[in-house]
Order: structure tokens, then C-alpha cells, then sequence
């Protein structure tokens, strides 16, 4: 064994690739789940919140729960800690108020507060922090952003992002690394939405996991965007999944569709354009297995994504 990575979320669909890929690197992984130990107290539970995969799997002897990490801090051995923990902001089922708001951010900046807490506590630093963050940040329009971008102020996902990545930060006398990797859409299965035309920051989940352990493996440190070279629309996005599944292109839904489930300010998120571009994170050396839209379709257009790493791993 490398040595043992915490990984917070993950049961979720990035934190298993990620999960996925450091156990075929050799590396012990310990997974931190939201499932709380029966002492927890109501008040600790109210201020933390976690509302992030769903995981109703009892605790094994390689996953932990939020409060373990509070309580005992890290384990023994870790060298790198990774955040991807999140409430899923698009949830159709949950209607954008107040409260629903308010899980979202605690799912994001309460989890990274509380990692950054035990790093700073633990005799032996691990190496690196690296935690999801969001494109968000940036502000929608044609515009070519990258890591030196302004943004973070204009509405509530921008600010965020910004108290997402606070959070994370460690006393300077702290010499672990913190990473934090500003994600488009993660390739999923879906259908157009909006008029389609709109430009839509993406990446293959296996680039997303990969960069993930490049900035582990490397020194990198600070803000990147974790997002694939080329800039397609909506439009183009689905088209080209609809040509590897043999399959036509769904009809986009409307906007004022999209408003009326999502809320406007949460259905802005795939209704305007972002151009993001990955300048630091190609800077940085990090090659994409899946740099254009039609290499990710052809990989992953399947209703049941299927790891052909994971396939081969099991022979």
C-alpha cells in the first residue's frame, strides 16, 4: 500500500470514481459517510447537516462518519484528504426554498471547515486537501474566463463558491497543499435543456478523478479549473451523445419550463452560457483522456455507465 487517502463523499458518483481509481493506485481509501454514530448531539447535527449521498450502508472498517472525523481526526497514515461532498443543487424533487438553500451550503462549506480542521490538528500533515468546487464562481456570458478571472459576488452560487473555498484555506504554518477544483457539469446521461444554444463548461468524470490524483501526486496548489479544453453548447453536447447511443437528440425544454421546476435562480445554472477555459490546469501538466465532447460520448454514451478500468481491474 502508497499510504491511505481519505475521501469525503464517497459513496456519491464522483467520489466513487475517485475512490475507484486511488484502490487501483494501491492506495487505502477511507471513506467519510454522512451515516452518524447514535451519540451524536441534536445540535451538532442541526449545524452540520449533511444531506450529501444519500448512504444508508452501515459503516465497514474503511468508511467513517462525519463525526468520527470531528471527534478522533484523521487516520493514522493519511496522505491526502479529498472533498467531494455535495447536496445535488439540480435535484429535480427538492423545491429551491429556503431551508433547501441552506443545505446545500452546509453540505459544502461545514464539510470542508471540518477537513480543514482535522488537517490542521494531525500530528503528520497529509501532502494535500483537494475539495470540489464550482464554474459558478464565474459570472454567465460569452466572455472567456479562466483560474485569474474575477467573479464570486453576483448571486447566491457565485458566494458559494467563495465561502466553499474559504473554508478549505489552512493556517500558514500548515504545509499541506490545498487544491481547489472549480467543476463543470460531470458527464452524466441527460437531455437538452434550455434553447440549447447556450455554452456549457463540461467533464468526464474519469478526467475529473484523474486530475484529482494529478494534484495528489504533484505539487500543485490553489485554484483550477476542472473543466475539458473544448467549448461546446448544450446543443452540441447532446447530439453527440445522441450519435453514440444511435439515438435522436431529446427536444429542449423551455426555459420558463426549466424556471418553473428549478426556481429562476437555480435553472440559470443550465440556462446561461459560461465559457471556462482550463488554463492553470493544463499549465500544471495534466493531460485529458477525453478532451472533446465526441472522445467523452463515444466512452460514456451508456444509460448504465460501465468502467471498462474497473472491468479489467476484476479479471
Amino acid at each position: 500500500m502508497n499510504g491511505r487517502i481519505v475521501v469525503g463523499g464517497g459513496t456519491g458518483f464522483i467520489g466513487k470514481e475517485v475512490v475507484s481509481l486511488f484502490e487501483r493506485l494501491d492506495y487505502e481509501v477511507l471513506v467519510i459517510s454522512r451515516k452518524k454514530k447514535a451519540k451524536a448531539s441534536e445540535n451538532w447535527q442541526v449545524k452540520l447537516e449533511i444531506l450529501t449521498d444519500r448512504d444508508e450502508e452501515p459503516l465497514n472498517q474503511n468508511t467513517r462518519s462525519w463525526i468520527d472525523i470531528e471527534e478522533d481526526g484523521l487516520p493514522s497514515g493519511t496522505v491526502a484528504v479529498v472533498n467531494t461532498a455535495g447536496q445535488n443543487v439540480l435535484d429535480p424533487l427538492r423545491r429551491w426554498s429556503p431551508g433547501f438553500k441552506q443545505n446545500v451550503y452546509n453540505s459544502r462549506v461545514n464539510t470542508n471547515h471540518l477537513l480543514a480542521k482535522a488537517i490542521a490538528r494531525s500530528k503528520v500533515k497529509p501532502k494535500a486537501f483537494v475539495h470540489m468546487s464550482g464554474v459558478g464562481f464565474y459570472p454567465p456570458g460569452l466572455s472567456v474566463q479562466d483560474e485569474n478571472s474575477d467573479g464570486g459576488k453576483h448571486d447566491f452560487l457565485a458566494k458559494l463558491v467563495t465561502d466553499w473555498e474559504r473554508a478549505a484555506q489552512l493556517p500558514p504554518e500548515v504545509p499541506t497543499r490545498v487544491v481547489s477544483l472549480r467543476s463543470g457539469v460531470v458527464l452524466g446521461v441527460g437531455g437538452s435543456m434550455g434553447a440549447g444554444s447556450q455554452l456549457m463548461p463540461w467533464i468526464h468524470v474519469k478526467d475529473l478523478a484523474s486530475l484529482i490524483a494529478h494534484c495528489v501526486f504533484s505539487e500543485c496548489s490553489g485554484v483550477y479549473n476542472a473543466v475539458a479544453p473544448q467549448t461546446v453548447t448544450n446543443k452540441q453536447f447532446v447530439k453527440a451523445f445522441a450519435r453514440e447511443m444511435g439515438r435522436p437528440a431529446i427536444i429542449p425544454l423551455p426555459e420558463f419550463v426549466l424556471k418553473a421546476v428549478f426556481g429562476a435562480e437555480r435553472a440559470s445554472i443550465i440556462t446561461q452560457s459560461q465559457n471556462v477555459q482550463p488554463t492553470r490546469t493544463l499549465e500544471s501538466g495534466f493531460n485529458f483522456s477525453y478532451p472533446t465532447i465526441k472522445e467523452a460520448a463515444e466512452e460514456f454514451a451508456h444509460i448504465m455507465y460501465i468502467d471498462p478500468d474497473a472491468i479489467e481491474n476484476e479479471k
